[in-house]
């Protein structure tokens, strides 16, 4: 233990940071995947910092980030060296799928040891190692804003889209078992109720079988509740996990919900009213309207829609109708009406989240491209990017910000280069692990007999059409005609095979 104050308390130089004795073996990524979260937050902060040097004071503190930040405040950190950075920036050229802070930690790492970096950039590309993806990443920093957001930028509009009915969902939903969310409901218990023993507040929760609104609920309504002389100390601080340090989204959601209820109560009423209040006018003069689809017939002029040849719907069925179309990799989304009309893109927009139309985007350009026929096309294995490439280059390099992948181009395997798709070495637990998971994985997965994309069926009928439009048997996996001729539905026929299967699974007769 002294010699772990002896290092908290000095100023480390660069060469002290790598040689940290859990930095030994890839220690550094074992480290930096245990303390992702803290890293992201406190490079928030101190963007220059070093990140090795971050990674042991971390470890130091046990990844108590508060301590962590105290602690650099009254010190001369150590920056990150601009060999490291211009390293790091050649690497991320190498490896543009990678988390940017490993790829930050490896360019520290092995700033002044040419072997090692050479020896390691040898087992990335011929994956022998796997690192951090930026998508991951991505995903991290993602989940941190959302987190960030119902912890201290709190505000009801984003809530209310994040869960439209907040009432109903919390009271019944079975969120806080023993299991997940009991520690973070018992400190969120004591230090609502510090007047109150924890032996209560442990039997209410219990008796609400943890449901943490229902127990809040039930003690605000306890006509005689029996007090503590004194307050009750802080419990939440003895705890590994408590309400304060979770990043559990959904937990954090009904935290939310509890700290701000009557704010949210109020203002869903006061839209109601509105609402109420604008149906009754529209009603009065004949202006309301009836979706076509699930044929609510008390709309307002500003919550439906229309196709081009004027059939009305209501934004919310739009909305599912254009999910489901788009998880089948449509484009194309049809008019729910006995018409061959599709929903203007622009409407689409208005209705939609981001994610789900920069989805269709990117289906639709993936879609004209393919249908342009262009010579030299190649799409990406692992998404829907595709790049015209001359006959002499080898990898497709994705440029999708989600994706970043590089795929041999013949193998249609991540890039392997330099060596030869045959010459890739497998270390052997990892060639046994791979022919298990092909074993199970082979009798779902179907590869498209045009463009090579692989693909599974989750539910309909056995004839698939893939992304590119061509179409083929999930059972037999031949090609077939845009007719259901290849089938039989309910009498089994001789050459053909079944139409519908259940759960996904097929019986060969």
């Amino acid at each position: 233990m002294a010699e772990l104050v002896s290092i908290f308390d000095k100023e480390l130089t660069l060469a002290e940071c790598v040689a940290y004795q859990k930095f030994e073996n890839y220690g550094w990524q074992t480290l930096y995947k245990s303390y992702m979260s803290n890293v992201i937050k406190a490079l928030d902060i101190h963007s220059d910092i070093s990140r090795l040097y971050l990674l042991i004071k971390l470890d130091i503190t046990m990844n108590n980030l508060d301590e962590t930040l105290l602690k650099i405040q009254h010190e001369d950190k150590l920056i990150i060296s601009p060999d490291s950075v211009q390293l790091t920036k050649n690497l991320k050229d190498i490896i543009p799928d990678a988390d940017p802070i490993y790829l930050d930690i490896v360019g520290e790492f092995y700033a002044n040891n040419d072997n090692k970096l050479y020896e390691f950039i040898d087992q990335i590309t011929t994956n022998k190692k796997h690192y951090p993806k930026l998508k991951e990443y991505n995903e991290h920093i993602n989940h941190l804003a959302v987190v960030k957001n119902l912890r201290n930028n709190f505000t009801i509009e984003e809530f209310l889209k994040m869960c439209p009915d907040p009432v109903n969902y919390f009271k019944n939903i079975k969120l806080n078992s023993m299991s997940t969310h009991y520690n973070e409901s018992l400190s969120y218990l004591s230090e609502r109720y510090n007047l109150l023993s924890m032996a209560k507040l442990r039997t209410e929760l219990l008796k609400h079988k943890f449901n943490l609104t229902n127990t809040v609920e039930h003690l605000l309504a306890d006509p005689t509740p029996v007090y503590l002389k004194n307050k009750r100390k802080s419990f939440s601080s003895r705890l590994p996990v408590n309400y304060k340090t979770t990043e559990n989204i959904e937990f954090l959601k009904e935290i939310a919900y509890l700290d701000h209820k009557d704010e949210i109560l109020n203002h869903i009423e006061s839209v109601k009213a509105v609402h109420r209040i604008q149906v009754e006018q529209a009603k009065s003069i004949g202006e309301l309207n009836t979706c076509g689809c699930c044929f609510d017939n008390e709309l307002l002029t500003s919550e439906v829609f229309s196709c081009p040849a004027g059939h009305i719907f209501c934004s919310a069925c739009i909305k599912k109708g254009t999910e489901v179309a788009v998880g089948g990799s449509k484009v194309d989304i049809k008019c729910f009406g006995d018409c061959n009309e599709e929903f203007n893109l622009t409407m689409i927009k208005s209705i939609v989240d981001d994610k789900l139309y920069q989805r269709i985007m990117r289906l639709k350009q993936a879609q004209e491209i393919k249908a342009a026929d262009i010579e030299g096309l190649e799409t990406c294995a692992f998404c829907d990017y595709s790049v015209i490439l001359s006959p002499d280059l080898k990898i497709i390099n994705c440029l999708n910000p989600e994706c970043k992948k590089e795929t041999c181009r013949q193998c249609r395997e991540e890039s392997h280069f330099p060596y030869r798709c045959d010459q890739i070495e497998k270390a052997p637990e990892v060639e046994v692990r791979t022919m298990i998971e092909n074993k199970m994985t082979e009798v779902l997965i179907r590869i498209c007999y045009h463009c090579k994309r692989k693909f599974v069926k989750e539910d309909g009928c056995n004839k698939m059409t893939c992304s590119c439009g061509k179409q083929m048997c999930y059972i037999c996996r031949q090609p077939v005609d845009s007719n259901y001729s290849h089938f039989y539905h309910q009498q089994v026929m001789e050459n053909k095979w079944v139409l519908l299967t259940v759960n996904n699974l097929f019986i060969i007769l």
